[in-house]
């Protein structure tokens, strides 16, 4: 059993046999979590190909790892014991590979990752020693140490539940024109917001509201003597209204808005002696509504809508502005 051959194959045996483990192990994903305090994403946002604002996972683990997503990885940044991970709000799952340990495919998250939020992920890698040297061949017997060494994993306790960071205020100025059969009105909407903000609309045809004597109805009739004067022909149009609302960002850059305020619209037909007469059942004032949505791309915002003043007058309007 001295025999320097016999030696030789029993350490070439022993050395095997303490590695065959070790090329069995896999890595895993020891934890995954919000970050709430930090704002990577939010002061420093990458967006997607719908400019829409990316979630970012930073991956503590090598460099070496790859990774995919369903929806795509929109950037990657390698930094100092870790990888940036920007990837598409709604990503519900992420594969890992790596050269040596294989593939963790279709990680799943506990719920859709969010726009502009920073999330944590905690690789754990098989541990790795230096190789050993051989040892010189000598007369003694060789002994083994037979001891079983443990880790314990350390728990990460789960992550509270905390509320998004604050989205910065944004500042909208949009000119407005409102389209009618009798004629178009101009306006100014003036809107602060988060997610969530409010606005003022001021719209106008520029038109003086008309001194009125007297009202008559569609056919020309006098409300007081039922009698009908005689008209020239031309006719007055005043229109005031102002609305107040929120508004509301669905998704991207997409916002619904909603409003109430006051409105009116006087017409008045002129009869030969000069007069104003108010034409009833042409005009109308009160409870005025709207409800529409805009658009925000870079610096440019556009809106579409619909409003109406006492559900009897109805009108579009449209918009075109900037936000800061």
């Amino acid at each position: 059993m001295n025999h320097p051959c016999i030696r030789c194959l029993m350490l070439t045996v022993l050395t095997t046999l303490l590695y065959l483990p070790l090329s069995a192990q896999q890595f895993n994903v020891r934890s995954f979590r919000l970050l709430p305090n930090d704002i990577t994403a939010y002061i420093d946002p990458v967006r997607d190909l719908n400019q829409e604002a990316c979630a970012l996972i930073k991956v503590v683990c090598e460099s070496d790892f790859a990774f995919s997503t369903p929806l795509g990885i929109v950037q990657r940044r390698n930094d100092v014991g870790e990888v940036w991970l920007y990837v598409p709000r709604g990503t519900l799952m992420l594969t890992l590979k790596h050269p040596r340990w294989g593939v963790l495919r279709d990680y799943r998250f506990e719920s859709p990752l969010e726009s502009r939020m920073t999330y944590e992920m905690v690789v754990g890698v098989p541990i790795t020693t230096t190789e050993p040297s051989l040892p010189h061949l000598s007369s003694k017997p060789l002994s083994i140490d037979t001891t079983v060494h443990t880790t314990t994993a350390l728990e990460v306790p789960p992550p509270s539940r905390i509320k998004r960071p604050r989205e910065r205020m944004h500042y909208l100025v949009l000119a407005n024109v409102g389209v009618h059969s009798k004629g178009p009105d101009f306006g100014l909407r003036a809107i602060a917001m988060r997610r969530h903000g409010a606005y003022l609309l001021l719209q106008s045809d520029f038109g003086s509201i008309p001194t009125t004597q007297g009202e008559c109805n569609a056919q020309g009739e006098l409300s007081n003597s039922g009698e009908t004067p005689y008209y020239t022909g031309r006719t007055q149009d005043g229109r005031r209204l102002l609305v107040a609302g929120g508004v509301h960002r669905l998704v991207g850059g997409f916002c619904l808005y909603e409003g109430v305020g006051y409105g009116q619209h006087q017409v008045s037909w002129e009869t030969v002696e000069g007069e104003q007469v108010l034409n009833t059942e042409h005009s109308v004032k009160g409870i005025t509504a709207e409800l529409g949505g805009l658009y925000h791309f870079r610096r440019l915002t556009l809106s579409a809508g619909v409003l109406t003043i006492a559900a009897k007058h109805w009108e579009a309007i449209i918009g075109i502005g900037i936000h800061f």
